[in-house]
């Protein structure tokens, strides 16, 4: 008897038809991942099962039981949890009152929930004081303490949408352990992920949503991470090239007929440096980080939790005060921390956290798109190539959408990521601008769509600085990556020429030996 049923699920939004007519099942103490394109509808399929959202037509079976749920806190009564990427938790309760909210042992005073709390953080491997607020910690940090509370909860199906993003590798190591704890107990898993190696070391079956419906359902061991992603854009694709190789040959094609374009290599950036930073410090957590940046280049920047590599970025957008010797843009000197100086660096910061979701939900993507103030257009030539623009970027983005007059808010996350980015992009360019995790939770397409972005921005003059866990982005899109330490950057790793797969593994082992240093 499968622990979960599903059997010819369908749902619509408008005119748009997200899932077809998707059937799988799910076994006691199976790890499945589910994998497909951005728009695909998986994020609606997981909330279909977690109660966020109600299926158009099809039958749900739990246990043999059918299975309707009518909301969030129904399902979890009935053994469903889910976990999803942007966890939202009221900041003024305790990780302890956060971990046993909405179980039986809510309410109970926190000395009593401290030690139980204790074990569970252990279970997921977070080092966090149980009577620490929930507001004061880093955003990723809640997705792992909403993982404890599915522990603390009697779930027999656990939905981890997209957790993983946002997670250093030794991150993803502690939640694959705890996946296995799950899977040890008994409980059904559905792990939904881009991150399709780190994905295939933990499931048991994949299955891939493609068009709304299950286009593969395959033992995880016969699959590879190449061949996966080619079942999920549904054609062959190509490993991306070096982000520079004026020498170098042409990345392999890891397919035969009709694969995806990769972005050809660009050219080296140019000597002429827009950025120099010497000596950056910040108090407590920066301790001596010396930056040269080039126009038309994209540095990395990466390390583990604490590293300081957050405050580098933050002291670069004028977020945290910061000092230092000496701070030159284009070869004029500028200073740090001083908000009433109009010599302060204040450099550009995206993050999709707080700008992908910043954008107004009701807005149509033809006004999001649109620069100019809305009905301030008086010259109709002008109005048709600003709508012809934003059909343009719709289709270079892959935006799942039937309409430009599509609400944002009806977009999948992905897309929304997307056209949020694009927007940005656009509304900020400047010489150089900093980037925190700009293809999070993208798909093998989309991230050489924002890949194919960032090359037209630097080709144009821009620099950019990407902040990252992510080893694949930083290798996808970065000429240099600064692996940061102990508020140093330890060492910096050149792309020149080499694979995606060998830079991938080169930032790993640098920045696991720095975190161990």
């Amino acid at each position: 008897m499968p622990l979960l049923q599903v059997e010819h699920l369908t749902k619509s939004f408008g005119a748009r038809r997200v899932l077809r007519d998707v059937t799988f099942s799910l076994a006691e103490g199976e790890v499945v991942g589910l994998v497909g394109t951005n728009g695909a509808g998986k994020s609606t399929l997981g909330d279909i099962l977690a109660g966020g959202t109600a299926a158009d037509g099809g039958t749900m079976t739990l246990l043999d039981h059918p299975y309707a749920p009518l909301s969030a806190h129904d399902a979890r009564h009935l053994g469903v949890g889910v976990v999803e990427q942007l966890v939202r938790i009221d900041p003024g309760l305790t990780v302890a009152q956060a971990v046993f909210r909405g179980t039986a042992q809510a309410g109970r005073p926190q000395a009593e929930l401290r030690r139980q709390a204790q074990v569970l953080l252990a279970e997921v491997a977070l080092e966090v004081d149980p009577d620490t607020l929930v507001g004061e910690l880093p955003h990723f940090v809640h997705g792992v303490v909403e993982i404890a509370r599915v522990l603390a909860e009697d779930t027999r199906l656990v939905v981890l949408d997209e957790v993983s993003a946002a997670l250093l590798p030794v991150e993803v190591e502690g939640l694959h352990a705890v996946t296995g704890r799950l899977s040890r107990q008994g409980r059904g898993v559905l792990y939904i992920s881009h991150r399709l190696p780190e994905m295939l070391a933990v499931v048991d079956r994949v299955l891939v949503l493609r068009d709304g419906r299950i286009a593969l359902d395959s033992p995880a061991d016969a699959l590879d991470p190449v061949r996966l992603a080619a079942e999920t854009v549904g054609e062959p694709v190509v490993s991306p090239a070096p982000r520079r190789s004026p020498a170098a040959p042409a990345a392999p094609v890891v397919a035969v007929e009709a694969p995806v374009v990769s972005p050809a290599p660009r050219p080296a950036p140019a000597e002429e440096v827009v950025l120099e930073v010497r000596n950056l410090r910040v108090p407590g957590a920066v301790s001596g980080v010396d930056l040269l940046v080039r126009r038309g280049e994209v540095i990395g920047l990466t390390g583990h939790r604490g590293s300081g590599v957050g405050e580098i970025a933050e002291a670069l957008s004028g977020e945290l005060p910061a000092i230092t010797d000496e701070l030159l843009l284009h070869g004029e000197h500028r200073s740090l921390g001083s908000p009433d100086d109009d010599g302060t660096l204040r450099l550009p910061a995206y993050r999709p956290d707080e700008d992908a979701y910043g954008v107004d939900p009701g807005e149509t993507i033809a006004r999001t798109l649109t620069q100019e103030r809305w009905g301030a257009l008086t010259d109709l030539r002008k109005e048709i190539a600003t709508l012809r623009g934003v059909i343009r970027t719709v289709h270079q983005m892959d935006v799942k959408t039937l309409s430009i007059r599509t609400m944002f808010g009806a977009l999948s996350g992905g897309d929304q990521h997307k056209i949020a980015l694009a927007r940005w992009m656009a509304t900020s360019a400047r010489d150089v601008v900093v980037l925190h995790e700009p293809t999070r939770g993208l798909d093998v397409r989309a991230r050489q769509q924002v890949r194919r972005m960032l090359d037209d921005a630097t080709a144009q003059g821009t620099s950019v600085v990407v902040v990252s866990v992510d080893p694949d982005e930083l290798a996808e899109c970065c000429d240099r990556v600064g692996i940061v330490s102990d508020g140093r950057v330890a060492r910096w790793i050149d792309t020149d020429g080499l694979s995606v797969d060998a830079l991938r593994d080169r930032i790993t082992e640098a920045t696991a030996t720095a975190s161990a240093a």
